[in-house]
């Protein structure tokens, strides 16, 4: 029998989805590199010259560590992160800056899409859609210019735990891992590990409780003074919390109290820990509803609400909570309404208009608060409201054997 021809002349069909491959995440990819030379004052398109001031932050980091320098007492914007995220620094400061630059834009966009295929894209859809939100959805948008690490640990978190599509046929981390390792990078992420333990998903808790402990005593291992001076300065009370916590940019509950009131104070403290709470317990709920999806964007969220300092750049879980809401339409109506709102005000802004910096928010008129903590109010509004509508069909079996939240 004779040989099949296209076995003879080499099968070009890998040849042709690796091709197809490039031509898809080259699209994201041109977006990503135009956005970071526009984003951010001082860059430059052409020729491409990014401003990516965190970016910056994490190679000075890199290069103190292989000096064996104090890398959190540094000129410039500091260094907030524990020490086991200065570890992945060290390959940053290995090469010339805008190779560096370029890595990270292409791992950023890398990360975006895997999440967003997870969520249920693929082909041209898949390209497109992580073109157009590099370009339009403002938090992906100051992300990729600052140079930050957001989309890395929403994605990390969102493909830890998130149903859906998958790349590989099976898991190679046990679950829980990469929200572990995304929480030793940056507390957040703890959120999510938390509502996985309380609503009954013991392991997942556990895993990534048990990773960050490992991440955490690795760093401890091989930075021990700069592990003793972090921990050692949050244990003390020390969260990093600075006078820019009023920023309108702040879109935290503490934020607003700050902007409200003028002052930190212990009703800030309060008003957070009561969110954070309550944005598990909602998410507990919402699970047990059996919208596990909603329930993990939930939890993401409520990291952020909670967080003494979420930039208006660190909310990219607008993206799977838009993907979430879009696509899972048995969700009730009035909770699909009122979080695609939270989602268009997310992506759009509108505080970004107002005047600020130097004192100003604490000038704001009635209508600029508004502008200013609206979006806050709504998020938490949306987090409680979907717990509320959760609680109230729990004793409904027919409500929870459908997966209906109404």
């Amino acid at each position: 029998m004779s040989a099949d021809p296209r076995q003879r002349a080499g099968d070009p069909r890998p040849v042709v989805r690796a091709l197809g491959g490039v031509l898809l995440f080259g699209l994201p990819m041109l977006a990503g590199l135009v956005i970071a030379g526009v984003t951010i004052p001082g860059s430059s398109l052409l020729p491409w010259r990014p401003a990516m001031i965190d970016l910056d932050v994490y190679l000075r980091t890199g290069s103190l560590l292989l000096q064996g320098r104090d890398f959190y007492d540094a000129e410039g914007l500091p260094w907030i992160y524990p020490p086991f995220a200065a570890l992945f620094t060290v390959p940053l400061a290995l090469v010339p800056q805008v190779v560096a630059q370029v890595c990270w834009i292409a791992i950023t966009v890398a990360l975006l899409m895997a999440m967003l295929h997870r969520l249920g894209l693929s082909g041209w859809r898949l390209s497109l859609a992580a073109a157009a939100t590099i370009g339009l959805v403002e938090p992906v948008r100051e992300t990729m210019g600052f140079g930050q690490l957001g989309v890395l640990l929403v994605s990390l978190a969102v493909l830890d735990t998130m149903p859906g599509r998958r790349l590989l046929p099976r898991r190679v981390l046990p679950e829980g891992t990469l929200v572990g390792l995304a929480t030793a990078v940056k507390l957040t992420p703890a959120t999510v590990a938390a509502y996985q333990f309380f609503a009954g998903r013991r392991k997942p808790g556990l895993v990534a409780f048990f990773t960050f402990l490992g991440a955490t005593g690795l760093a401890f291992l091989v930075l021990p003074q700069g592990s003793l001076h972090y921990w050692g300065g949050l244990i003390s009370g020390d969260s990093g919390i600075n006078s820019g916590i009023i920023f309108k940019t702040n879109q935290s509950v503490m934020g607003v109290w700050a902007r409200l009131f003028g002052e930190l104070s212990r009703g800030g403290l309060i008003a957070s820990v009561l969110v954070a709470v309550a944005g598990i317990a909602c998410a507990v709920l919402v699970h047990r509803a059996g919208h596990e999806r909603l329930a993990i964007v939930l939890a993401g969220y409520t990291s952020l609400l909670a967080s003494p300092i979420s930039w208006s750049h660190h909310y990219v879980w607008v993206v799977p909570l838009a993907m979430v809401l879009l696509t899972e339409r048995q969700l009730a109506r009035s909770a699909r309404i009122l979080g695609l709102a939270y989602v268009a005000w997310t992506v759009v802004a509108p505080f970004r208009s107002l005047p600020g910096g130097n004192g100003e928010e604490l000038t704001y008129t009635p209508l600029q608060h508004l502008l200013a903590n609206g979006g806050v109010a709504l998020g938490v509004a949306f987090v409680l409201w979907c717990g509320l509508l959760a609680a109230r069909r729990a004793g409904d079996s027919t409500a929870l054997s459908t997966g209906v939240l109404r």
